[in-house]
């Protein structure tokens, strides 16, 4: 299709698109269209301002033996599971071999893995896929529908990338004539007018990059978390004083505490503090991306050559690795995330523990704190200053030997993005109608916005495919379990495996090593009690 053609045809599907948003804002619920005095727009009548309340139903429901699935009164726990993919085939970058079919051999497998591992425990899963290219032919299409396990249903939505104006930091176009264009970034943005479209017809949503290998354990395990989660928060709020407490907590002997170097209004040494309910309703349980260590090609990886970085990993000299958690507590179980099948081009079979790779964050950025009820201990990742409920920072103490240094906050290299999220319908509804200014479901207007959504200045890829609106604007503290079972269930394979590749090599970690520095911290804040 020629540009201009293009363009105009992209034009009518804007009008178009846009009197379909003003319509479906009137008829997805009859107080859809809601705002509230603060400008949030609201989807349900009663919005509460309580987080959701759902998620035990829907935990039961995707625990339930898969014989019982569809003789219950309950209908089978429903899965809308959206894929956004770039490109139909590789350009030749990041390590990719240029033409080589990504749909085929690359982002359909990891489909199918994920997808087959929920059917066969009688979830109801449909897939949407949101494409940037322009067309899928009728018989890519069919593949794939042959290649998913039979009831699962497949829409598709090409030639998704929106256009923009390309705009100023104070919002004035460019230049007088500025013309309009693609917003290769905003693709990342599309599969929230999915959400919003489907948002009843779903009892939980997963949405990620075409690379991620998401299987049903990672989604039991999130739901397993949240409802601990909910459970303690719910105890705080029935409690007399609005708290909950660490049960059998150890002696805190400190007679000073320390005092925040930021705008968090906590310091860096919270072990144990009791929470308020709306400081548990901030946790939320992490993923972080992993790839497995590819030493295939014959030749000596940059990973295990020369000064072997994976056996000096980051600030190994301040915070050693305590690996004698393996013995006590167990090891990272490499098979959820990683156990592909043999023969393919990208990912090795039969992963190790100790083949699973950071390159996200390291230490640095980390804090570990001893949650109350069944969250137990926990590390928490880098979060905005201002939306800290605490935990007991790495570099309390010594700060890395360095006086100086500050508690990581936005900094990209240690922010660990996951490459998408997953949430409940009501988890969902909670985000948009309080949780995040300016809403998580479309229409994205109004000053929280600057008026225009697609700006980078609201936010990149990262902001809305990766989870980070929701550990920024939403104030969400992610958590990742000190418990090696939970812990492994929250690592998601990057199944490109290029990273390894293609970034520093002192960036890369083995995760083993990872946890056992989390372990080291764990000791210090239980140390540092005694005063």
């Amino acid at each position: 299709m020629a540009a201009s053609a293009r363009l105009a045809a992209a034009l009518l599907l804007a009008v178009a698109s846009a009197l379909a948003t003003l319509f479906a804002v009137h008829l997805f619920h009859p107080s859809a269209s809601i705002v509230e005095p603060d400008g949030r727009r609201r989807l349900t009548e009663a919005a509460s301002p309580h987080p959701p309340q759902d998620i035990e139903h829907v935990l039961s429901l995707a625990t339930r033996p898969p014989e019982d699935a569809f003789t219950e009164d309950d209908a089978p726990f429903r899965v809308l599971f959206i894929v956004t993919t770039l490109a139909e085939y590789d350009k030749g970058m990041r390590g990719t071999k240029n033409g080589a079919d990504r749909l085929k051999d690359h982002v359909l497998p990891l489909l199918v893995d994920g997808i087959s591992s929920m059917v066969q425990r009688g979830w109801s899963v449909d897939v949407y896929l949101i494409c940037g290219f322009e067309s899928l032919a009728d018989s890519r299409k069919q593949m794939i529908q042959n290649a998913l396990p039979p009831g699962v249903g497949l829409e598709v939505w090409t030639d998704a990338i929106p256009f923009y104006y390309a705009k100023k930091w104070n919002g004035d176009l460019k230049k007088p004539d500025q013309s309009i264009e693609l917003a290769s970034h905003g693709l990342a943005r599309q599969h929230r007018f999915v959400v919003r479209d489907k948002l009843l017809l779903y009892d939980f949503f997963a949405a990620f990059e075409d690379d991620m290998r998401i299987m049903a354990d990672h989604v039991v395990n999130f739901l397993e978390m949240s409802a601990e989660i909910e459970r303690v928060r719910r105890m705080a709020e029935q409690s007399p004083d609005g708290k909950v407490l660490v049960e059998k907590a150890a002696k805190d002997k400190r007679t000073s505490r320390g005092k925040s170097m930021d705008k968090a209004s906590v310091g860096n040494d919270v072990v144990q503090d009791p929470m308020t309910a709306e400081e548990v309703g901030r946790l939320w349980p992490a993923f972080v991306r992993t790839e497995v260590l590819d030493n295939r090609g014959g030749e000596i990886h940059q990973l295990l050559g020369g000064d072997k970085p994976l056996d000096n990993y980051s600030w190994k000299d301040h915070v050693p690795a305590s690996m004698e958690y393996e013995a006590m507590e167990g090891t990272i179980d490499p098979n959820v995330c990683c156990d592909v099948p043999p023969r393919r081009a990208r990912t090795p079979p039969n992963p190790q523990k100790d083949d699973l790779l950071l390159w996200e964050t390291d230490i640095s950025a980390m804090g570990v704190r001893h949650y109350p009820g069944g969250i137990g201990w926990a590390a928490a990742l880098t979060v905005e200053d201002r939306a800290d409920v605490g935990s007991y920072w790495s570099g309390e103490g010594h700060n890395f030997g360095d006086p100086n240094m500050k508690r990581p906050r936005r900094i990209d290299s240690l922010l660990a993005q996951q490459a998408g999220w997953m949430a409940t319908r009501s988890q969902i509804l909670y985000f948009h109608e309080h949780a995040c200014p300016g809403g998580f479901l479309p229409p994205f207007d109004g000053k929280d916005w600057v008026n225009d959504s697609l700006q980078t200045r609201n936010g990149a890829v990262e902001f809305w495919s990766g989870g980070y609106q929701l550990f920024g604007k939403c104030r969400y503290n992610r958590i990742l379990s000190l418990n090696p079972r939970r812990f492994s269930r929250q690592l998601i394979y990057h199944a490109s495996n290029n990273k390894q590749k293609t970034k520093a090599k002192d960036k890369f970690k083995r995760f083993s090593q990872f946890l056992g520095q989390l372990y080291t911290v764990k000791e210090r804040a239980l140390r540092s009690l005694e005063g």
